[in-house]
């Protein structure tokens, strides 16, 4: 049996002899697609552009996902989940990187880069061995068919690059997915926000999605997210934006549904009121890790983009579990993954499972 099943079927056993009356477990996790595609797009967006530059970072960035070694790094991150056993788990960053090779170039088989090219889901599903399904998925950034030609080759191959935000729900759980009604930006089982960023030919999507369930006598609506980041040369304003949309649409949530919001906002309480974070806390949604005793930090992100640091150096608190309602209780509030243990094999120095950690909760109501 494997280990993450084991984990699975232990941590159930003692779940289902401790039961409480509304109380769910809830996680958040940014799986990193593992490169900075930000020379990428701004190779895209280069006015004039250039063709050389523009193949030279795609190569570069393919480099780095091949280095960061996706396989076990996802290994990894399916051990947090069994070991904590949430009923439902928020992925950001579920890439798909996939190569085609029409003039048999070889390409998608060359040892620096072929180990860029897996589905994140697959993955993390196959090694959560049957304990998890996927319950809803957004599709944001999709760009499909890039050309790109290694050096020595005189034809290209074709990249096709898919970001998704995911929930996972324990296999034991019923979920239907939220029809948020965004005629006009429905993707896949959630929708994509109306502003995002252009980048020459390629448009950075970003989206939300969400699930329904109820878990003993309490009807949840959970929702994933995964909003713009701030950094230069993006200005705030589209996450700010996008997370006014996303509370617009939150305001429809029926009365009897729990809400639990979970995602990367890219902001923390640190931003001004016209924040992601601050928009969601003045409308009076509860920031999860405040009722958490202690007085802990709670910072998730960011690890170096190589995950080579030695210690962890996360010193910002953006992964996020809000909740519509005031929790009764919020027990066990940890950041997961940011301990040397939870590295990659060889133990102690191998990567980081992501460059976010995961974020997980339980929240009582009653």
């Amino acid at each position: 049996m494997k280990r993450t099943q084991s984990l699975f079927l232990i941590g159930l056993l003692l779940f289902s002899q401790t039961p409480s009356a509304g109380e769910i477990s809830v996680m958040t996790q940014n799986q990193y697609l593992g490169a900075d595609l930000a020379p990428v797009l701004g190779a895209a967006a280069a006015d004039p552009f250039d063709p050389v530059a523009f193949n030279t970072a795609v190569i570069v960035a393919l480099q780095q996902v091949a280095a960061n070694k996706t396989a076990e790094r996802i290994d990894a991150q399916a051990e947090l989940i069994s070991k904590r056993q949430p009923h439902f788990v928020g992925l950001q960053e579920s890439y798909v990187f996939s190569c085609a090779d029409p003039f048999l170039t070889g390409a998608c088989n060359d040892p620096v880069i072929s180990g860029a090219f897996s589905n994140f889901l697959d993955m993390t599903l196959a090694a959560l061995d049957g304990a998890y399904e996927s319950a809803a998925m957004v599709e944001n950034l999709k760009v499909e068919n890039i050309p790109f030609i290694l050096p020595g080759n005189s034809q290209p191959a074709l990249l096709t690059v898919i970001d998704r935000d995911v929930i996972l729900s324990r296999s034991d759980i019923d979920t239907e997915p939220v029809n948020f009604g965004c005629t006009g930006f429905v993707s896949v089982d959630g929708c994509n926000y109306q502003w995002v960023i252009s980048a020459g030919p390629f448009t950075v999507l970003r989206g939300y999605v969400g699930v329904d369930a109820t878990i003993g006598d309490y009807d949840y609506r959970i929702v994933d997210t995964h909003l713009e980041v701030k950094d230069p040369p993006i200005p705030p304003v589209f996450q700010n934006a996008q997370a006014t949309e996303l509370l617009t649409v939150l305001a429809a949530t029926p009365a009897n549904k729990t809400l639990i919001i979970l995602g990367d906002i890219n902001s923390s309480p640190d931003d001004p009121d016209s924040s992601p974070y601050g928009q969601f806390t003045s409308l009076g949604y509860t920031d999860a890790w405040t009722l958490r005793p202690g007085g802990v930090t709670g910072a998730s992100c960011c690890q170096l983009a190589d995950l080579s640091n030695k210690k962890s150096i996360f010193d910002q608190r953006i992964d996020m579990v809000f909740s519509g309602d005031v929790p009764a209780m919020v027990k066990q509030a940890r950041v997961l993954g940011d301990k040397v243990s939870s590295k990659t094999h060889p133990p102690g120095l191998g990567l980081w499972p992501s460059d976010h950690g995961a974020v997980a909760a339980e929240l009582q109501f009653h």
